[in-house]
């Protein structure tokens, strides 16, 4: 098997959790951070394997299954980080509801279609309640009175990236049948490279954000 065929996406994820592990203080306030560096490297394992086993095992031709069983994680684990970033009244409970309502759809998904295959409906969903999350950060950034340089706020940066990636990938979901039969040069699936680049820029303010912690961290000390 030839290793440099790894997507470039695990790739970025891999960088992002060593980054974490590299950026984020132990001591780091608050201290919600911390799971960033549990959640990525279960993110970056996982992703390795429902890539690697396709590759090893002919027989097993799809990871659809993995996928829409790791769904819940990757779903829960952004609704709880929002809960905790947007500096809202109620904030809480509204991410309570909303993971109570993509529960209720994943679940008809699965009556409906079984575990076979994967999940769109529910990822694309997920993706529309993200991109509403990040609007409603952006909305309790104008109700702060104090003067806070955003530049700096690790928040600020991640929840940038999962605008950027999941706005995008909303669109992409939603035509995800026509966008997928599209190649460039007759091999590369547009859709392929669209996630990639997603990717980075994703996981690339997300990086940013450790880096706010670690200098707040140092600046802190000083």
């Amino acid at each position: 098997m030839d290793l440099s065929k790894i997507p470039f996406s695990i790739i970025i994820e891999w960088m992002c959790f060593f980054a974490s592990i590299l950026f984020i203080p132990k001591k780091v306030q608050p201290s919600y951070w911390k799971a960033f560096i549990v959640y990525l490297g279960i993110l970056a394992l996982f992703e390795t394997y429902a890539h690697l086993v396709v590759k090893i095992f002919p027989t097993f031709k799809s990871n659809h299954v993995l996928y829409n069983g790791f769904l819940p994680i990757y779903c829960f684990f952004h609704f709880w980080i929002f809960s905790k970033v947007i500096n809202l009244n109620r904030i809480k409970i509204i991410c309570l509801i909303l993971t109570a309502l993509l529960s209720i759809g994943y679940m008809i998904e699965w009556y409906h279609q079984g575990f076979g295959l994967y999940f769109y409906r529910t990822n694309t969903t997920f993706s529309g309640l993200v991109v509403l999350l990040c609007i409603t950060y952006y909305f309790s950034l104008f109700k702060q009175e104090e003067y806070h340089d955003i530049l700096k706020d690790a928040a600020f940066w991640f929840v940038t990236g999962c605008l950027i990636f999941y706005a995008t990938n909303t669109t992409v979901n939603a035509f995800f049948a026509e966008i997928i039969r599209v190649k460039i040069k007759g091999q590369l699936s547009i859709r392929y490279a669209i996630m990639n680049i997603l990717n980075i820029l994703m996981y690339s303010c997300w990086i940013k954000s450790f880096l706010c912690l670690r200098n707040k961290r140092i600046y802190t000390r000083a």
